[in-house]
């Protein structure tokens, strides 16, 4: 994609043709397919470097909408940008400076504009006068043993496990939701002006139109993709989570593929590895799904189910690696199941009952 002119310091005029043909250029590609991990940190780049380049990109997004795309070149978006800008006051539009929700001022109809611009302006009127989906601060909540499905007003859908809690924040710019506890399946709507980000611990996941759940589990982060992209960033730095062994920093969806889990523990080295998509979902439907999973994460999830509390008795027995799949309201299938096959017990404390080995 080409590059755009730039100003000099001393206030020489913008080239405003060649941001609006790099906002046309995103909103093709936006339209046409789901961002690669590296176009979406480009873009991102992009929009920060300038408020100009998202005041731009509202407009070649809300062009773009309103004709559905059609014969929408990045030159042409470019020539429909300037013609609603001079539609709406703006005679010079190469050189000055639109303020945001431009699209909301009166427009004054100049001779020469043809009766397409008039119509694309009467389209983004209409959808700028929308209200918000969502209000802002939403919180949702599950009890033990209890699971929620939550359609979101934007289309999204959010599942929840038992004892999870996700708090949601909507505005006009962006789609913000914290999972404050427990795990979280996220099918989200595609919506290039929004984006959808899920702050878990010290982590934000980026999504773009894709399906992938989040977990915290004993102070670790588990992302696992179903579908798309995601990318995966630490929280202070709004860096990539993984720094892969050549040392440069990358994003880690260029490493998570759908299919795949990537576990970032509070301590240690991140883990990425190939899950079966069915286990990975299964809890949605009432099971419990591990495949040589440590018996002390194991333990975790039970608890989510449970009134009675589990709790592993010595680290041995907290690494002891199980396989099985449980019903989520059979605990006592659980124990049984366990202490059956693997070389683990359990002796009761209190109100818990702990794991140890034999």
């Amino acid at each position: 994609m080409s590059e755009e002119g730039k100003g000099s310091s001393g206030g020489a005029p913008r080239d405003m043709s060649a941001i609006a043909d790099k906002a046309g250029e995103w909103c093709m590609i936006f339209a046409e397919r789901a961002l690669t991990p590296l176009e979406a940190m480009a873009f991102e780049d992009w929009i920060e470097a300038d408020p100009e380049h998202r005041q731009a990109f509202e407009r070649a997004s809300f062009i773009w909408r309103a004709l559905d795309g059609k014969n929408s070149s990045p030159a042409l978006l470019s020539m429909r940008m300037e013609a609603l800008a001079a539609l709406a006051g703006q005679d010079d539009a190469r050189n000055a400076s639109i303020p945001p929700r431009w699209w909301q001022r009166p427009l004054v109809r100049r001779s020469g504009i043809g009766a397409l611009a008039a119509s694309i302006v009467a389209a983004i009127s209409f959808m700028a006068l929308q209200p918000a989906s969502v209000p802002a601060g939403v919180q949702y909540a599950t009890a033990l043993g209890e699971r929620r499905v939550v359609m979101l007003d934007d289309g999204s859908r959010l599942s929840m496990d038992a004892a999870s809690e996700v708090d949601v924040a909507y505005s006009q710019d962006k789609r913000e939701l914290v999972l404050k506890s427990g795990r979280a399946k996220f099918d989200v709507s595609k919506d290039p002006l929004k984006p959808f980000t899920v702050i878990a611990g010290d982590k934000i996941i980026v999504a773009t139109g894709t399906s992938f759940s989040v977990e915290i589990l004993n102070g670790e982060v588990n992302v696992v993709l179903f579908e798309g992209h995601v990318a995966v960033l630490n929280r202070a730095t709004r860096k990539p989570a993984v720094v892969p062994s050549h040392g440069r920093l990358d994003a880690a969806d260029q490493l998570l593929k759908p299919g795949q889990e990537l576990s970032l523990p509070a301590v240690g080295a991140a883990k990425l590895e190939t899950v079966d998509v069915g286990m990975a979902r299964s809890w949605e439907a009432g099971q419990l799904s591990f495949a040589d999973e440590p018996l002390a994460q194991a333990v975790e999830r039970m608890n989510r189910y449970s009134s009675t509390k589990f709790a592993i008795g010595d680290a041995a027995a907290g690494r002891v690696a199980i396989s099985g799949v449980f019903n989520s309201d059979e605990v006592n299938g659980f124990v049984s199941g366990v202490t059956d096959v693997f070389p683990v017990r359990t002796i009761r404390r209190g109100d818990e009952v702990l794991f140890v080995t034999k």
